[in-house]
């Protein structure tokens, strides 16, 4: 990684948050602590069994690693909350108390210069309703920018939330029970945002399986609603942000084969190069769409295979295809 000279002082507020991985969080802490923030805000959700309380206590005792001129509020669960409301609610704490900031969490590696990025385009888009939030992650750095800018701005949300900031404007829009999916799914009021049928079927799939409970996250909500309010987020050019997290011990991120898991990431430059229009660039989007999300042509003649075995067939053979899979690195 590139060496970065920090361009001032950083001034915005820093949201952690943790559960029980130590190794993972004190990574991200080590980078927390070479920016120095102002203010941070530091939650753990609590352990789910006992045997698990002591490998919660050693991520929450990283607050000890807090050494420079720093105004520190923690919010330890002493209950297990779970991904949606453990991470929401930590959100909610940390917009109460501010009106914009940076948040990481325990598997989201930041570069130095994601800091000042976040900072700088807090300040640029303060008051502008039309940007709902600042992606610190992009996977298509390979993709051949059309003009020098240091971030262009998406439409679909094509960067995870691994690392972002916002404000508390967006934030007051946000439920975590998406209220409104009903009613935008029975009245197909979302219809004509998607860039094909695809996306529009694999959108629809994901907010149904978040608004029924069978997917637990908190940001599918964020992504109704900046869908519901026409927002754009601002992606990096360079990806600033590595995504530690893959593996056995992800939440979502279970396989270290899936596409995503990505080493490259990197310091972009200042001054920031602001682009000259605000245009959404939608062949990157649908691009990232059809390499990332779009299941792959193995994965859709897999599903009709599967359909077409007996039940008890497809039972048995789960195992023995999935440890193949593993083998080869399919996804």
């Amino acid at each position: 990684m590139s060496t970065f000279i920090a361009p001032g002082p950083l001034t915005t507020p820093v949201l952690f948050i943790a559960f029980n991985r130590e190794n993972a969080a004190r990574m991200v802490m080590e980078a927390i602590r070479a920016a120095k923030p102002p203010r941070l805000y530091f939650a753990c959700d609590g352990p789910r069994n006992e045997a698990e309380r002591k490998r919660c206590e050693s991520v929450r005792a990283l607050v000890s690693m807090v050494d420079w001129e720093c105004e520190v509020h923690t919010r330890f669960n002493d209950a297990n909350l779970g991904v949606m409301m453990g991470e929401s609610t930590a959100m909610d704490w940390f917009f109460e108390h501010e009106e914009d900031g940076i948040i990481l969490e325990d598997d989201t590696l930041p570069s130095q210069s994601f800091f000042w990025y976040c900072q700088e385009l807090l300040e640029r888009y303060r008051n502008d309703d039309r940007v709902w939030c600042i992606m610190g992650n992009n996977l298509m750095t390979e993709w051949k920018t059309k003009d020098n800018a240091s971030y262009y701005y998406s439409a679909h949300g094509y960067g995870a939330y691994w690392g972002w900031a916002g404000w508390r404007r967006v934030w007051n829009k946000y439920d975590v029970r998406m209220a409104d999916w009903p009613e935008c799914r029975d009245n197909d009021l979302l219809n004509g945002h998607f860039l094909s049928k695809a996306e529009m079927t694999e959108a629809y799939k994901l907010f149904e399986g978040q608004y029924t409970g069978a997917i637990r996250s908190w940001d599918y909500q964020m992504d109704l609603a900046r869908l519901l309010n026409r927002g754009v987020t601002c992606i990096p050019n360079v990806n600033m942000i590595r995504n530690i997290g893959f593996g056995a011990e992800g939440t979502h991120t279970v396989s270290e084969n899936d596409r995503r898991n990505k080493e490259e990431h990197g310091e972009t430059t200042f001054p920031l190069v602001h682009p000259r229009h605000m245009l959404v660039d939608v062949q990157r989007d649908m691009a990232y769409f059809e390499r990332y999300i779009q299941p792959t042509l193995y994965q859709r003649l897999k599903e009709v295979v599967k359909n077409l075995l007996p039940a008890k067939v497809d039972e048995a053979l789960t195992p023995f295809v999935s440890k193949v899979q593993r083998r080869l690195g399919i996804n």
